[in-house]
């Protein structure tokens, strides 16, 4: 489906996903706005989500693509959906996190309110918005992304870009960096083209499956150092140290496609 071009494109990677991607497909339909591009990246699934997905997004009035990237991994999946992206912004979704139907719309307010952010980031919650327990956890990363604005606390699911200095900066790429966590690697490149904004009233909701993903992320110390280091270390941290430390761990991107973390 093709129509007006929209402001923001967002990007949606997934691998055998029938068993999460249509709560998260629904919760985009309810979506207050319909000012996005879906561009949702089938990454070799064989099971039968691309068909699930196909059948939900003909039937819906989401303005979407529907691509299939044959190279393993979540970040050449990132890739093919970046080339496909055309608008001010850029977002990235996860096939297993729910989305308030205000998500998009708060997402582009605040660039609007925010002319010299590079982005806007999502805070992820695992309980009720009202609850104690969500915030805490909001009170908490804004308070970290104070004390540390040059760097992410937000996952690929919850980020979006302006996608003019995000393609400048190389984007999401294998050939830069090929392993997990991309999310916070991207950083490193972006942190001199805007501040990150974070408001308490834009939230998604991962799966919680995802809290138990140490086999496909950093140990405790790599952890403590990356927050740390100075920001002016990052290229080092990531590149001398943390590529060969992944390299020899084959913490690859393609790694999460096993799932044994789930």
């Amino acid at each position: 489906m093709t129509s007006s071009p929209k402001r923001i494109a967002l990007v949606l990677p997934y691998y055998n996903e029938a068993g999460f991607i249509l709560p998260t497909l629904a919760a985009l339909a309810a979506q207050d706005t319909r000012d996005f591009q879906l561009i949702i990246v089938n990454n070799r699934s064989d099971d039968e989500s691309p068909a699930m997905v196909e059948a939900f997004l003909a039937a819906s009035d989401i303005d979407y693509r529907h691509v299939t990237e044959d190279t393993p991994g979540v970040v050449p999946a990132l890739m093919r959906g970046i080339a496909l992206a055309t608008g001010d912004m850029i977002g990235f979704l996860n096939a297993d996190t729910i989305y308030p139907p205000q998500y998009i719309s708060r997402c582009l307010a605040l660039f609007d309110a925010h002319p010299a952010a590079s982005s806007v980031m999502a805070i992820d919650l695992y309980h009720p918005p009202a609850s104690a327990q969500a915030r805490r956890r909001l009170n908490r990363v804004r308070f970290a992304s104070r004390i540390m604005p040059r760097k992410c606390h937000a996952g690929t699911y919850a980020q979006a870009w302006r996608l003019q200095p995000f393609r400048a900066a190389g984007g999401f790429d294998s050939a830069i960096w090929p392993y997990v966590l991309e999310d916070h690697e991207i950083m490193v490149r972006m942190m001199h083209h805007g501040a990150s904004v974070y408001d308490r009233g834009h939230y998604c909701f991962p799966s919680t499956r995802r809290t138990n993903s140490g086999a496909v992320s950093w140990n405790g110390w790599e952890k403590i150092a990356y927050g740390l280091l100075p920001a002016r270390a990052m290229p080092w941290f990531f590149y001398r140290y943390l590529a060969g430390k992944f390299a020899r761990r084959n913490m690859l991107s393609a790694a999460l496609r096993n799932r044994s973390w789930q």
